[in-house]
């Protein structure tokens, strides 16, 4: 095809007919992007669940709880937590199902040590606690975050002045189960001498961490693209448009919309911003700072051709 040929082509563009080659690629993209689907289908089903390691076996334990993690708050490290308590030993209940002496249950976690009591007379109930986790929610969506649960059980009675005495321990069991969504758990369940307690590895989920991934290479892919734009402009490769100038001012108010858009948005200063987003949010208002200066040259190139035509008539 002969180079007049090929511009009246781009001129004038035309229906391409698909070939034997353009079928099989496309045919193969399409198998590519099944597979990618079904994979992140099939991770995200498994998302949120808790892997646990069985706990020691204690026979004698006369109070049992199941930690069941219901939220977590990688921003302020802050896992809810909601506690099934059972007592299997019939001296701390009544006739019925009532204690028959006060229970004192203590919590510890990484933030201290947080207490449920129940009084004698009480039926024994459930508790819904938030406790601290470490971890450093600035290496999102990468970040790692470790916790740890210990319970001990007391039996208690009101003394004068209404202050509890401790009257004797009780022999616990801590078990841990449940899930929270877009966060995978590791936790490991152990029991040592008379107390309980839990181990915890929290990390983001594979579906959290893919849609964190795909949007940001989508901003890299938008600010690059508008870069390249801007330099075909500028170096008269491509005439100046409206539209390439419109599309470069929209990038710098789409950019923080697509870091918003971001599953457990990261605080301001996480090292996705110094990594990613500072250098893409400067090169779209590098793009947008090239695209004027290529439409006041062009811009003056025409109106010196306009003068000159003048001047020739």
């Amino acid at each position: 095809m002969s180079e007049n040929s090929e511009m009246g082509l781009a001129a004038h563009p035309e229906p391409r007919r698909i070939s034997r080659r353009g079928i099989v690629i496309g045919l193969i993209v399409l198998s590519i992007f099944a597979i990618a689907y079904a994979l992140v289908v099939r991770a995200y089903q498994v998302d949120g669940d808790i892997t646990t390691t069985p706990s020691v076996s204690t026979p004698d334990a006369g109070f049992l709880a199941v930690a069941r993690p219901i939220d977590f708050d990688a921003r302020t490290n802050t896992m809810t937590v909601r506690f099934l308590f059972d007592v299997t030993d019939s001296d701390l209940l009544d006739d019925g199902d009532r204690l028959s002496q006060g229970v004192r249950v203590t919590i510890f976690a990484v933030d201290g040590a947080h207490e449920v009591r129940f009084a004698k007379g009480e039926p024994i109930g459930n508790a819904e606690l938030e406790i601290g986790t470490s971890g450093d929610v600035y290496a999102y969506p990468l970040d790692d975050h470790d916790g740890f649960m210990s319970m001990s059980v007391e039996t208690f009675e009101r003394g004068a002045g209404g202050v509890n005495e401790t009257t004797g321990s009780i022999q616990g069991a801590l078990d841990v189960d449940g899930s929270v969504p877009g966060w995978d758990i590791n936790a490991q369940a152990l029991s040592q001498e008379d107390f309980s307690f839990i181990i915890m590895d929290l990390k983001r989920a594979f579906s959290t961490k893919a849609f964190a991934i795909v949007l940001i290479g989508m901003t890299i892919t938008v600010s690059v693209l508008a870069f390249i734009a801007a330099i075909l402009t500028l170096t008269n490769r491509r005439r100046f448009e409206v539209a390439l100038l419109t599309w470069n001012g929209a990038l710098l108010f789409a950019l923080p919309l697509l870091r918003n858009y971001l599953p457990g948005t990261p605080p301001i200063g996480a090292a996705l911003d110094i990594y990613v987003y500072l250098w893409v949010i400067l090169l779209a208002v590098i793009s947008l700072v090239l695209m004027l200066i290529a439409w006041a040259e062009q811009r003056k190139a025409d109106l010196l051709e306009e003068r000159a035509k003048l001047q020739g008539a």
